[in-house]
């Protein structure tokens, strides 16, 4: 059923309002929407000049930290509901969340650049830092720079690679750089947590 919904965005995003789909895709897939915007991005910047490219790259990527954003309000609001509902999970765990909060904070840049990287959900790093209420400005500039240094990455390829590009997408390759860089993700947690 992914796959329908994924073929029929995707020959929908053909059309001449490709980039406003790709913008909703781009900013509901950081709060809930479970495609990403990659190929998308990609399909729209096959063939196209540099100065499209670099505009479609921008749609891409404010609606993306926009969403992230809106994310990261809905984590806050999830604490504030819970304590207010004494909702046993949050509110008697506060301490703990605290605790993670404090270690969160030290790397939280890093961290959402690399979450640009990894094909874990950007969604669940925003909504994660607004319940653990990090500091919004290392939130924000390592958004923007994950998420556009990823979506520079799709649509350089996108560019160089034209119509092979949905075949690199799902190549191994990809798949096996996508794990890896959830391992480093999880070492690099590892070691800063511990």
């Amino acid at each position: 059923m992914i796959d329908k919904l994924y073929r029929y965005i995707l020959n929908f995003c053909q059309g001449t309002k490709g980039p406003w789909v790709m913008g909703i895709v781009s900013f509901t897939e950081a709060v809930i929407f479970i495609i990403p915007p990659d190929p998308f991005l990609g399909l729209l910047c096959i063939k196209k000049s540099y100065r499209i490219i670099i505009k479609l790259v921008v749609i891409c990527l404010a609606t993306s930290v926009l969403g992230g954003i809106l994310g990261y309000y809905l984590g806050e609001e999830i604490v504030a509901y819970a304590i207010k509902n004494n909702i046993s999970i949050i509110s008697d765990n506060l301490e703990k969340i605290d605790t993670i909060r404090e270690k969160f904070n030290a790397g939280t840049f890093m961290l959402m650049i690399t979450s640009g990287f990894t094909p874990l959900p950007f969604k669940l790093f925003c909504i994660t830092a607004g319940v653990l209420n990090v500091d919004f400005l290392p939130f924000l500039l390592g958004s923007i720079v994950g998420r556009g240094l990823r979506f520079a990455l799709v649509a350089y390829l996108a560019k160089v690679f034209e119509d092979k590009f949905d075949k690199i997408l799902k190549s191994k390759e990809v798949f096996y750089i996508s794990i890896s860089l959830i391992l480093i993700l999880i070492i690099y947690l590892i070691i800063k947590w511990t």
